[in-house]
């Protein structure tokens, strides 16, 4: 009796993973997220070298081989999701003709305090300098998580000026649609 459960449990498992992923990919899938405006103060941004066995809430959840590593002292970070290119097409005569590209899920500076020490940040070099992926995790104060795949395409020191705090720049670009998990 007790195989002919853990066989059910099993199956059921595996057909939650394939439904919720076709769903995801399909666009059926709604996050619940906040219910209210909200803010991003408190906000922490986590990294990591490794990635998820699968790119959904259930490959990041259940992934146990994702050690987070603080980043410190962020200031900004870049506005991410779907955006679409638009091809047009300009007949002679006639209307303008247009088609959605592919998508793209976004990225630009994430601006930190220069702090040579601090472990994430140094994770984070060493993603410009690789050409692998690395996975973030962005904890908003409501419990919500995002989870991103991303490369890190600069490590950059701001510009000088009298009385300006030391900063860096990291360009992050987003290779696949961001993972939101509402919070509990």
């Amino acid at each position: 009796m007790k195989r002919i459960q853990l066989f059910i449990k099993a199956v059921a498992e595996i057909l939650h993973r394939v439904l919720f992923g076709y769903m995801e990919r399909a666009g059926l899938l709604l996050n619940v997220a906040h219910s209210s405006a909200a803010s991003f103060t408190d906000t922490t941004y986590s990294i990591s070298a490794s990635l998820p066995a699968t790119y959904d809430a259930a490959g990041y959840g259940t992934t146990t081989g994702i050690a987070w590593t603080l980043i410190g002292r962020v200031e900004s970070f870049p506005e991410f999701g779907s955006m679409r290119s638009v091809a047009e097409f300009r007949p002679i005569a006639g209307a303008v003709e247009k088609i959605k590209g592919a998508p793209d899920y976004g990225g630009g500076p994430m601006v930190m305090a220069d702090m040579p020490a601090d472990v994430g940040q140094i994770i984070l070099k060493a993603a410009e300098a690789s050409q692998n992926h690395y996975s973030m995790k962005i904890t908003y104060p409501d419990g919500e998580i995002a989870y991103l795949d991303i490369i890190n395409t600069s490590w950059r020191m701001t510009q000088a000026a009298e009385a300006a705090f030391m900063k860096r720049t990291a360009e992050i670009q987003l290779c696949k649609n961001p993972v939101v998990v509402a919070a509990p």
